[in-house]
This record gives structure tokens, C-alpha cells and sequence, in this order.
């Protein structure tokens, strides 16, 4: 049963009916650690994965209560978050403080790509870099017909590679260092991390593993599956709080919705909120197309950020517009300093397109 069909019927979810739970794709920390202890990892680090928005700020909170044990508390500045949601990873940082909790908050970013997703979409636009990490929706065209029509979602690996493989990676650096060890070093055979994901119950669907593919020693837990919390649930409890209940998102994330699809994540927020953050968006929706024109890409389909499958300055033309005479000089000055970025860092014979 769906998540939606639960709510219609107000059956209380349980993560021990779901077939994600029978197959053993999901585990509980209590199975977890079982597993680690049996291998011989009895000296067990756990870790927050943070990502600045609410249901991990549900999982933070408590910690701070005491509630859950963290040994370190991981953000991944995936380089594409609204200042809002920077700025809310600093408000919990100062509640920290206040708590008196002195568990380590670190912040850290993809190991080759420091500057995130604007620097994979960049090199990804000007240079022969064919790896897309993000879940754009996806048109095709008959090549007889010319006829265009919807198709369906490129994967969704942004969150992987820029949220959750750097905070195993900057765990490990982080338990490598207070045990004298250098990076490059082999983990301890004793050592084992479970790091918590605030996925929630309705996100089951998004748990595919409770290994680490990168490294045997790690594994992943979903503690608000566990508890059988939900979205909502863990914005209600913020709410209640008197705690901050930004989504957190990417401000270009195709996952933003408006009107009717309204999930707490939506274009107006960014638009209102940082319209020059809409603007870069808004290039970067133009500038996925024009490249798959070209045919360089492995990428066949057509490429939009909008769930309508239209172009994001035709979807907010009036917003577009006003924005664009406001700071269309700071957009150019910002696509120009990544041009030159793009060139000194990956070094391409030449830039593939130009906006």
C-alpha cells in the first residue's frame, strides 16, 4: 500500500509491512550493528548525514535531546543550495552551541567537483564531460514526424554523489585522522560507521541499500523509517518547535513544484526568495538544450527542469523578465567567471557553447 492510500485510510505505517523491509533492502540500526559486531567492527562511529533541511533536522534535534547518538555531524555543501538553506545550517550550528553539544560539525563537498553542481553542469555544458548526475525531466523527438512527446526522468544521483558519498569520505578522513592514520591508509579492521540518512517513511522508495557500495566498512540507516516518521511528521515537529522548516533542495532542482504539486518545494520560494538563484536556473535549463543539440552528449533526450517539460523562463516569462532587467548584468558577469573557471580547471581545447 502507497503512502497516499495510508493517509486516505489513517493507517499507521509500519517499515516491518513493507516489502523493502521483507527483502532486507532496508535494516534497522539494531541489524545493522549485529552485522558490523559479527564481522569483528566492535568500534562503531555513528554519523549524521545533515543535509540542512528538515527531516535530518528532526534527526539532529534528537541528538541534541539525547535521544540519538552521533559521533560526528556531516554537511555536504553540494554547491547549488539557496543561501536559506545555508543560512539554516548556520541556525542549527548556533543551536548547538546553546544545547551545550560539543559532537563535531563538519562540512565538506565532492572531493574533485569542490564547487558542486554548478561546476558538474558547467563542465558538463562546455566541455566533452558526459557523466549527468541530476533527475531532469526528459522529452524525445520522432526523428519521422518531428513529433515531440514526454518521457521520463534521467536517474536521480545528485544526492549520492554529492550529498552521501562526502560525508562517508570526509567520515573516514575524519576517524582515520584521531586514530594517527593518513587518508590513504587502511581503515582499522575493528572500525565499522553506521551514518544515518534522514530519509522518512514516505521515502522508503528511495533506500536501494544498507551497504556502502564504496566502502564494506559503512553502512546506511534510515532511523526515520524506523521510527515510522514522515515528512510531515517531521515538519510538524519543528513547527511545534518553533524550529526553521526549509526544504531543503538545490535552488535549480527539478524536484521544485508550484500550485497544485506544492510539497513545501517550490519555484516561487526561489524566485521570490533569490531571483538571481532563478536566473542561473533558468541558464542552466537553456543551456542543458542547446548542448544536447549539438549532439556531443550521450544524453539523447531533451532536457527541462520544469515538470512540464517547457523551458523555465517560458513557465515564469513575467518573473523572467522582471528579474532578468534587474540582474541580467550580474548573471552574464557570473556565466563569464565560470567560462574562465571551466577552462583553468578542465582545460578544454575550446568551450563548447557559449550562452
Amino acid at each position: 500500500m502507497q503512502p497516499e492510500q495510508l493517509e486516505l485510510f489513517e493507517i499507521t505505517p509500519d517499515y516491518r509491512d513493507h516489502k523493502k523491509y521483507r527483502e532486507g533492502i532496508f535494516k534497522t540500526k539494531a541489524q545493522i550493528k549485529a552485522e558490523l559486531l559479527e564481522l569483528g567492527r566492535d568500534r562503531i562511529y555513528h554519523v549524521l548525514s545533515f543535509g540542512g533541511g528538515t527531516q535530518s533536522a528532526h534527526l539532529l534535534e534528537q541528538h541534541f535531546q539525547g535521544l540519538i547518538h552521533y559521533d560526528y555531524i556531516i554537511f555536504s555543501d553540494t554547491g547549488a543550495e539557496p543561501q536559506f538553506i545555508h543560512e539554516q545550517v548556520a541556525w542549527w550550528q548556533r543551536r548547538q552551541q546553546a544545547c551545550g553539544n560539543t559532537t563535531p560539525f563538519i562540512i565538506t563537498h565532492h572531493s574533485s567537483m569542490e564547487r558542486g553542481l554548478e561546476e558538474m553542469l558547467m563542465r558538463y555544458i562546455h566541455t566533452d564531460y558526459q557523466r549527468f548526475q541530476m533527475p531532469v525531466y526528459c522529452s524525445t523527438m520522432d526523428p519521422v514526424t518531428g513529433e515531440i512527446k514526454a518521457a521520463g526522468m534521467m536517474p536521480r544521483q545528485c544526492t549520492v554523489d554529492f550529498k552521501i558519498v562526502p560525508v562517508k569520505q570526509a567520515a573516514r578522513r575524519a576517524v582515520l585522522e584521531l586514530h594517527g592514520l593518513g587518508y590513504r591508509q587502511q581503515m582499522p579492521d575493528n572500525i565499522g560507521f553506521i551514518i544515518d540518512i534522514g530519509f522518512s517513511y514516505d521515502e522508503i522508495r528511495r533506500i536501494n541499500t544498507s551497504q556502502s557500495p564504496q566502502f564494506k566498512y559503512v553502512r546506511l540507516a534510515y532511523p526515520l523509517v524506523e521510527q515510522n516518521e514522515t515528512t510531515a511528521g517531521s515538519i510538524r515537529f519543528l513547527e511545534d518547535n518553533r524550529f526553521p522548516t526549509r526544504r531543503s533542495r538545490c535552488y535549480l532542482c527539478p524536484f521544485n513544484c508550484d500550485g497544485a504539486r506544492d510539497i513545501g518545494m517550490d519555484w516561487d520560494e526561489i524566485i521570490e526568495a533569490e531571483p538571481l538563484s532563478f536566473l542561473k536556473a533558468c541558464y542552466f535549463d537553456q543551456a542543458l538544450r542547446k548542448v544536447q543539440r549539438t549532439g556531443s552528449k550521450i544524453m539523447k533526450s531533451i532536457p527541462f527542469l520544469h515538470y512540464s517539460r517547457r523551458p523555465l523562463d517560458e513557465v515564469y516569462a513575467a518573473e523572467h523578465e522582471r528579474i532578468s532587467a534587474v540582474h541580467g548584468a550580474e548573471l552574464n558577469r557570473w556565466v563569464s567567471g565560470w567560462e574562465a573557471a571551466i577552462q583553468k580547471k578542465w582545460n578544454p581545447d575550446e568551450l563548447l557553447i557559449r550562452a
